[in-house]
């Protein structure tokens, strides 16, 4: 169940049980919290790992620069993508699958369905990326088209296949940065390329 609260001028979505990550997240608020890496640092994009009370995260804050006409009309249409992808984790954690990183919380500036702001709290997954391992075995590749295939049956896709967004950890292959879009035949094919 996925509760969805006001925090200052954000709109917070997180999931039934979540007040840690609206700990984590009123710590971002106030500028406190400690930053162990930097993985993304671009002007509409910053992507990091931090270290909390309850362990390490990856906290992304975008805030889209171009384009902002054309996403507000496809906002007023189609919805809100992170949240689409927000419920959609959700849905398919509670169905068992355990591949895909778990999206904890989601906190938006908004006006009306035109989203400015995004502040996302995401799981961290310690283990190789699979475009730092110098061969990938037959077996790795195997377990690569499992995960992708059971992706496909809880109705959701990649939508970015490629090896920085699968890592191995311990014996199993996790997925990352995942795609809210709809599982279209295309999508789907584009996944299985890997």
């Amino acid at each position: 169940m996925i509760i969805e609260k006001k925090i200052k001028n954000y709109t917070v979505f997180v999931k039934k049980d979540g007040e840690k990550y609206i700990g984590i997240f009123k710590d971002f608020l106030s500028y406190n919290h400690q930053v162990i890496k930097v993985f993304r640092n671009i002007e509409d994009t910053k992507v990091v790992l931090i270290n909390t009370d309850y362990g390490k995260y990856i906290l992304k804050v975008f805030s889209p620069k171009v384009k902002n006409t054309e996403r507000f009309f496809k906002s007023l249409v189609k919805g809100d993508y992170y949240e689409k992808l927000f419920h959609q984790t959700d849905r398919v954690r509670r169905e068992g699958f355990a591949a895909l990183n778990d999206f904890y919380l989601l906190a938006e500036i908004k006006t009306l369905r035109y989203v400015k702001t995004y502040v996302m709290i995401i799981e961290y997954i310690e283990g190789i990326e699979l475009v730092d391992m110098p061969e990938i075995s037959d077996e790795v590749r195997g377990k690569i088209k499992q995960s992708i295939y059971s992706l496909h049956q809880h109705g959701m896709v990649s939508g970015d296949p490629h090896k920085g967004n699968f890592i191995l950890q311990g014996n199993e292959i996790r997925i990352i940065d995942l795609s809210g879009k709809r599982p279209s035949r295309q999508r789907k094919a584009k996944d299985r390329m890997i």
